[in-house]
């Protein structure tokens, strides 16, 4: 019974001295006296006095972080919040008389928030996180937390190029950093290059003006000013290689082709049907583009007198666009009927067609020619105009 009775006392005694102290009132003893404490007066604490700070963050058990307190707090950002019951410190300085004194494990449990200043020191890879009572300005550190570590991860793409081209520095996967500082230097360390590269844009291309080997280094770094270890990397400039010249292979092609066409037509009078056949030559003026078409041949009426077969021929340019290509120039034709308004005579030529295949020198295509009299007396264009279709064969 004794056994179990002591066990009681010591489980109810521990956990008494865990419990958090409750604090329900401020402003007793102050640690600094204002009546409207303001953010620049904490700035004026830190400076007027810093031996009271030093003194109560030595008590505290941070004493390694008076100095980084002291002079961060005169660029803090600092806001102004609510302390609602409930929330929590580890720690809070306050002033006895001269005496600075400290509260540990501390709970706010008034009846209703009250108005303090909020701002964060970094040192170490920490962040310590302060509340200071608009109240009593009594220094209060609610909780710190670890700040993660910079990092540096450098690619250099690629490692080794001619003389002339760049070299793309990427710092895309390096975290936890507000930027990161690349250092370009030579074989004998003098720096060559120095650029700042950030996340939003992380890399950067850069051409080295001389052959030879240079070091790539890169530091980042986080908002607190806290540096990573270096990452390197080494990238190497080569002379460029000059290849000889080799005069281009120029496909020698005969300008020259044979070519044979014909088709049906119809003759201008009553529109009679005919056949039709020429033979001739194509000279390749521009390969591709520009053709000259010279051709003989005759055509056949389909009908008997006064109809008669006729001779014609053509001399034309031949204009290519792709498959597609339009001819134009003149041409002779003798009389077609015994008709007194039909004559033979001069003619302007027009073609339109286009390219069925097209295989090594050999092409045939498809096209419609209109012939129209021209220069000749008394040969008019409604008594004496030719339509033929006809498909051509070149090779």
């Amino acid at each position: 019974m004794k056994k179990i009775i002591f066990l009681v006392l010591i489980f109810c005694l521990f956990f008494t001295v865990q419990a958090a102290e409750k604090i329900t009132r401020l402003g007793q003893h102050p640690f600094y006296k204002s009546r409207d404490l303001q953010p620049a007066d904490l700035k004026i604490i830190a400076l007027d006095k810093a031996g009271d700070v030093k003194m109560g963050f030595e008590e505290a058990g941070n004493g390694d972080l008076v100095f980084a307190f002291l002079e961060q707090i005169q660029k803090a950002d600092i806001q102004t919040v609510d302390v609602n019951p409930g929330d929590n410190f580890q720690w809070m300085l306050f002033k006895r008389g001269r005496k600075v004194l400290v509260k540990r494990d501390i709970v706010w449990d008034g009846k209703k928030p009250i108005v303090a200043y909020n701002f964060t020191i970094y040192r170490d890879g920490k962040l310590y996180e302060f509340i200071v009572p608009k109240l009593c300005a009594n220094i209060s550190l609610k909780k710190m937390t670890e700040v993660p570590a910079p990092g540096c991860v450098l690619n250099v793409i690629p490692n080794e190029v001619l003389l002339g081209n760049t070299v793309k520095i990427d710092m895309c996967g390096t975290q936890n950093v507000v930027k990161t500082v690349v250092t370009i230097t030579d074989a004998t360390g003098a720096v060559v290059k120095t650029m700042e590269l950030t996340p939003e844009n992380c890399t950067a291309e850069i051409t080295l003006d001389k052959i030879g080997e240079y070091s790539v280094v890169a530091v980042g770094e986080n908002q607190y000013a806290m540096k990573s270890n270096p990452c390197e990397m080494a990238v190497k400039v080569l002379e460029p290689v000059i290849a000889p010249i080799i005069a281009p292979v120029v496909e020698r092609r005969n300008p020259l082709h044979f070519l044979i066409e014909g088709g049906p037509g119809a003759l201008k009078g009553t529109y009679t049907g005919m056949v039709w056949a020429r033979a001739g030559i194509s000279l390749d003026l521009v390969f591709d583009k520009l053709d000259f078409i010279f051709t003989l041949g005759g055509g056949i009426p389909v009908k008997g007198d006064p109809w008669k077969s006729f001779f014609m021929g053509n001399a034309l340019l031949n204009l290519h666009a792709g498959p597609a290509y339009l001819a134009g120039g003149l041409g002779f034709s003798t009389k077609d009927c015994d008709r007194v308004d039909k004559k033979g005579g001069i003619d302007l030529v027009g073609e339109v067609g286009i390219n069925l295949f097209h295989s090594n020198d050999s092409v045939g295509s498809i096209f419609g020619e209109l012939r129209a009299p021209v220069i000749t007396k008394d040969r008019s264009f409604d008594r004496n105009h030719k339509l033929l279709l006809g498909f051509r064969y070149i090779f």
